[in-house]
């Protein structure tokens, strides 16, 4: 007889044995139906296991399929994902249409917040079977790992956008999103799929920092040159936008806050960098309008000088500060005497940012070949030497100023203890620059300094001719700081003007004690210490001849063994015109008064009539610097002659080199001098030109 029961007790044993396949096949249905991830989409808190889809788990984890059951759960979230992208597709369109609304911005911002707390509730209801099925941290990085992937693989190209418009609004938005009062918000709803997604898009994350960043730059910035801007930027980047971005990630490290900040050290770096290479490239084009401010712009220079020191923009700044002064500056339409105060001003500019002067040899070098081809830039100079208030005469009688040097004659000084060696960005003729004098840098710009003292003699010698009370301070003050730049033994010929009207005073005062009633004041000078004053053929009729005679005889009875040789035509003379109906008072030249005077005699003269009674029309007081050069020059004619005679025809840079080298007192003059002298040789027939060379005429 058989016992049911223990043949029941042997059936059942051998079908729970792991290797049954029907019980094995059946336990897996179950555990697929159950386990299904389309069942599920927005279910949350812990998995309830029903009886049946306990055993069957239970089932197949004996028969060691638990690995395989992982693997078909992980394919079909992968499937879940491709069905649900016609909903991810559908929120976009919804964003499209909510960012195409100007007035509904923020909500479009709602709009992607919605979708991402949405796809988070995905991930995390298809997380519940394995928390509870797989609490092993394997299986979690694989579904996760699956998530990720599915996930970007469904998101089409413009969910980009929508994500950056998104942060957008979260970094513009005035209270934090994780703050506990909005945690029920949208904004922090989405916030763990943000997250998550920022391993993959990060890049825009960044991207929109860079572009506030440029942005903010700009906006307050731009054109402002009085305050400091890069203490303000750089605390608006580390209280706003870094506490933002170490905020979103502070969800993501144990540690909060603060280690999410230690994190993100390198990244905040870039960001720190990336202000300091916006602002440098922004103060770059700008600089030429600093310049031009100076010095109500040192604070942007300041401001400058950190940014190039962090970013090494010095290549950027030369090459647009250089094409700013030629578009701007650098051009027939400006004025010589604004180029040298943009010039004085670039000077001073760039040593604020390069105190070593390499920057600004590397700019000055076209304003100085500029300066150097205008006819007027040595007078320019001359004139703000002295001019009262120009900012050149402080340089003048600064307490650190030193003489004067040739350009050709400075030369390093390698046993000064405190030589070092130029810098490794610094061009060849960075020696002439590197002077802290601006006086010297301009007087540099020429080979030598004798050029401006030939022109100082000439127009002090302008200002003491239209002195008429014998009013010396001035000039005298102005002769005396010179003397301390430029030497005393270069200004002797000033020195003598000064003392020629010291004693025209005492000569003229005795005369006027001798003959109170003789009408003119003289101003005695030594022709041989003055500038070339032309001398035409000019009479002093009536009155003014009367008196000439007069003060003659004075000066005779004065000095028998000297004689005055008059030149009219530089004095002037103040003039009582009576009319019929009125009397005119003013100050007319000598040819005016002698002009008005013949009207006297009758009412009417001819042309012809008047010259014959005063001839010649009035010249230039003194003449231009650069004409009194060349007929300083004629004195070499003679050796001119010989070397074409003795060496044959000479091209004009070695006749100048010739005359350097074999006569001293050519030391000063320039082959522009040698040239203006060689074709007045040529005008009269001495010389002619033959290609480059000049030759002697046969």
């Amino acid at each position: 007889m058989v016992d049911i029961a223990q043949a029941w007790s042997v059936a059942q044993a051998a079908l729970e044995k792991p290797g049954n396949p029907v019980l094995t096949a059946t336990s897996w249905t179950i555990a697929c139906s159950y386990l299904s991830p389309s069942r599920r989409t927005n279910e949350t808190g812990p998995l309830e296991l029903e009886r049946a889809a306990t055993d069957a788990l239970q089932q197949i984890e004996r028969a060691g399929l638990q690995d395989n059951l992982l693997t078909w759960y992980l394919a079909q979230v992968r499937l879940c994902f491709t069905q649900l992208q016609h909903t991810i597709i559908a929120f976009l369109d919804e964003y499209d249409n909510a960012a195409a609304r100007d007035d509904e911005a923020g909500q479009a911002a709602d709009v992607v917040a919605r979708l991402l707390h949405q796809i988070g509730l995905w991930t995390r209801t298809w997380q519940r079977p394995i928390d509870a099925f797989w609490p092993t941290a394997a299986p979690l990085a694989s579904y996760r790992q699956c998530c990720l992937t599915s996930l970007y693989s469904v998101l089409p190209p413009r969910f980009s956008h929508a994500f950056t418009t998104y942060l957008r609004s979260l970094l513009h938005s005035p209270s934090s999103p994780s703050s506990p009062s909005s945690s029920l918000s949208p904004h922090s709803l989405a916030m763990p799929t943000l997250i998550t997604l920022l391993d993959r898009y990060d890049p825009l994350l960044f991207g929109l920092i860079y572009d506030e960043i440029e942005k903010k730059v700009d906006r307050d910035c731009r054109g402002d040159f009085a305050a400091p801007k890069l203490a303000a930027l750089n605390d608006w980047l580390a209280g706003g936008v870094l506490g933002w971005v170490s905020t979103i990630y502070a969800r993501s490290v144990e540690g909060g806050q603060e280690e999410a900040k230690k994190m993100l050290k390198p990244t905040f770096s870039r960001f720190e960098y990336h202000v300091n290479k916006v602002l440098c490239a922004l103060r770059t084009t700008e600089l030429f309008d600093m310049i031009v401010d100076f010095p109500s712009s040192l604070p942007a220079l300041e401001d400058l000088k950190s940014c190039l020191y962090k970013t090494d923009q010095r290549t950027l700044l030369v090459s647009r500060l250089r094409d700013s002064m030629d578009r701007r500056l650098l051009h027939p339409g400006a004025d010589t005497k604004d180029i040298i105060t943009q010039y004085i001003s670039t000077i001073k500019c760039l040593r604020v940012l390069d105190p070593q002067g390499v920057l600004l040899s590397r700019v000055a070098d076209p304003i100085r070949q500029y300066l150097r081809s205008r006819e007027d830039t040595i007078r320019c100079i001359v004139t703000s030497l002295i001019e009262e208030g120009n900012e050149l005469v402080a340089e003048l009688v600064a307490t650190d100023a030193r003489p004067l040097q040739d350009a050709r004659d400075e030369a390093e000084n390698f046993n000064d203890p405190k030589w070092t060696p130029d810098p490794i960005d610094a061009p060849l003729d960075f020696r002439k620059s590197k002077g802290s004098d601006i006086i010297q840098l301009l007087v540099s710009i020429y080979d030598t300094k004798d050029v401006f003292v030939k022109e100082l003699q000439v127009l002090l010698a302008q200002r003491l001719l239209l002195i008429k009370d014998y009013a010396l301070e001035r000039e005298i003050k102005n002769v005396e700081i010179l003397k301390i730049r430029f030497g005393e033994a270069s200004l002797q010929g000033c020195e003598v003007m000064i003392k020629d009207l010291q004693d025209s005073k005492r000569i003229d005062q005795h005369v006027h004690d001798e003959a109170p009633d003789i009408p003119i004041h003289l101003t005695i000078v030594s022709r041989l210490f003055w500038p070339s004053l032309p001398n035409p053929a000019l009479k002093l009729p009536g009155q003014l001849g009367k008196a000439q005679a007069s003060y003659n005889h004075q000066f005779a009875l004065l000095k028998p063994d000297k004689k005055l040789r008059w030149l009219p035509q530089h004095g002037s003379v103040n003039l009582t015109l009576s009319l019929s109906d009125r009397s005119l008072t003013f100050d007319c030249s000598p040819l005016q008064a002698s002009v008005i005077e013949l009207f006297g005699t009758k009412d009417t003269w001819s042309a012809e009539a008047a010259v014959s009674h005063v001839l010649e029309v009035e010249a230039e007081v003194v003449q231009s610097v650069d004409s009194q050069q060349v007929e300083q020059m004629r004195v070499y004619t003679k050796f001119l002659q010989g070397i074409l005679t003795n060496l044959g025809p000479q091209p004009a840079t070695r006749m100048h080199t010739t005359l350097s080298t074999v006569i001293p007192d050519y030391k000063g003059h320039t082959i522009e001098e040698l040239q203006s002298l060689l074709e007045i040789m040529q005008a009269e027939g001495l010389v002619e030109k033959s290609g480059n060379d000049w030759r002697i005429v046969k």
